[in-house]
């Protein structure tokens, strides 16, 4: 199973976790629509997470993204926590 995102995971740049209750390891959980921090010029300059793991699980009403998920610029979220989904 994949592991959960968490604010400062990466996708090209670094991800701001969703959710404000619900915190692993200290930290928000990154979920479809968490900013990713400008790496480059468009479409990376303005990136939001695109992906979620979409099965029973959501976090604050959000769906939670995971290792392998993607960013709307393409590129592949690596999730570092030690709680995984699927």
């Amino acid at each position: 199973m994949p592991n959960v995102a968490v604010t400062g995971d990466l996708a090209g740049g670094a991800t701001t976790g969703l959710t404000s209750r619900v915190l692993i390891n200290g930290k928000s959980v990154v979920c479809i629509g968490s900013l990713v921090a400008s790496h480059g010029t468009s479409p990376h300059a303005a990136a939001t997470i695109a992906e979620g793991n979409t099965r029973l699980v959501t976090m604050e009403g959000k769906v939670p993204s995971v290792s392998g998920n993607k960013a709307s610029c393409a590129h592949v979220l690596a999730g570092t926590s030690n709680v995984t989904i699927g």
